[in-house]
């Protein structure tokens, strides 16, 4: 595939991201791209790639509880998270943000000048991975005007066995909403949730391993538990914004990276 092939989404697309406020794409990285990103990320649970200042990892809360892995023995079987800024620190997170295939992508959405503001790889073991209740990015992630935009990409099949997406189409048009303490009892020591939207229609994302879900910073979302007894669910999940945006934000280490177009003063 060329460098330099043209990856804008078509007016089709872009109008069913308008009107439902997300967009499904089943096959953006193959699957060597994937097992590329999923072998960096176990190779720095291992320590055998140094995480740089501003990222840390965690182990999946449940392993801990039995036993199966710990900080000071980590398993990347067993992983929660790493984050949040390894799009700017390590080499194939930062190819990978600053991959073509998204950035075209996404400037079809919100705009030609892109900032990539935070990445996270997400791991959901198998049996005991817990999932997020519905949340809204947007409450995370402050800007003026909002353009934050969520690309969440698949590295393994996904579906609602293993903890696919949720979304709640029409949500993005919404304020954001009041993030209180889970109501589930695993979740709660580890999120916050917009109660309010249990009640809600949603819709499944599944995807095949390569696949990814764009949604803006406002979309109701949540991902369910991983179920399956032999599957992971891996993804890395990154949030862009319009460069003009002003982030309400600055953090400790620089996290802001310029992945297309032109920085603006006080983004």
């Amino acid at each position: 595939m060329s460098h330099d092939e043209n990856h804008d989404l078509t007016d089709i697309q872009i109008e069913h991201y308008k009107q439902n406020g997300y967009l499904l794409i089943e096959q953006l990285l193959s699957s060597e791209e994937c097992d590329e990103l999923n072998r960096t990320a176990a190779d720095i649970v291992m320590g055998k790639i140094p995480l740089e200042e501003g990222n840390g990892f965690e182990m999946e809360p449940a392993a801990v509880s039995l036993g199966l892995a710990s900080q000071t023995n980590p398993d990347p079987a067993y992983l929660f998270k790493i984050g949040h800024r390894i799009h700017v620190s390590n080499p194939v997170f930062r190819h990978y943000a600053m991959c073509k295939k998204i950035t075209d992508a996404i400037a079809s959405l919100i705009g030609p000048d892109l900032l990539c503001v935070q990445s996270m790889y997400i791991d959901k073991p198998r049996k005991i991975g817990i999932g997020q209740p519905y949340h809204q990015d947007s409450h995370y992630i402050r800007m003026e005007p909002d353009t934050l935009i969520g690309v969440w990409i698949a590295l393994d099949d996904v579906d609602e066995q293993n903890g696919c997406l949720h979304v709640i189409p029409g949500s993005q048009r919404e304020e954001v909403h009041p993030h209180e303490t889970a109501i589930d009892v695993r979740q709660k020591q580890l999120y916050l949730e917009v109660h309010s939207a249990r009640k809600r229609p949603e819709i499944a994302c599944p995807l095949p391993k390569g696949g990814v879900v764009f949604f803006p910073g406002t979309m109701l979302h949540r991902s369910g538990n991983n179920i399956t007894a032999d599957r992971q669910r891996r993804a890395y999940v990154l949030h862009y914004c319009n460069a003009r945006s002003i982030l309400k934000h600055k953090p400790e280490y620089e996290q802001y990276l310029l992945v297309r177009g032109n920085h603006y003063c006080g983004s």
